[in-house]
C-alpha cells in the first residue's frame, strides 16, 4: 500500500539525510564546483554540468 509521499528523496552519502534538511558542504565530488550542486542517486553531489555529463539524475 502506498503513502502516497511522492517519489523517494535522495539522501547525502556523508550525513544520510533527505537533500532538503542536508547540511554538509555542498560541492560537485568530481570538479569541486559550488553552483548548481545536486544530491544524486548514488548520494554524492554533483554540479549540472557534471550530471549532465555523466548522466546523473536527481530526485525531481
Amino acid at each position: 500500500m502506498s503513502t502516497g509521499t511522492g517519489s523517494a528523496k535522495y539522501r547525502c552519502s556523508q550525513c544520510e539525510r533527505p537533500e532538503d534538511s542536508c547540511e554538509c558542504n555542498k560541492y560537485c565530488c568530481l570538479c569541486q564546483a559550488v553552483l548548481e550542486v545536486r544530491v544524486c542517486q548514488d548520494g554524492l553531489m554533483y554540479c549540472e554540468a557534471c550530471r549532465t555529463a555523466c548522466d546523473y539524475k536527481t530526485s525531481d
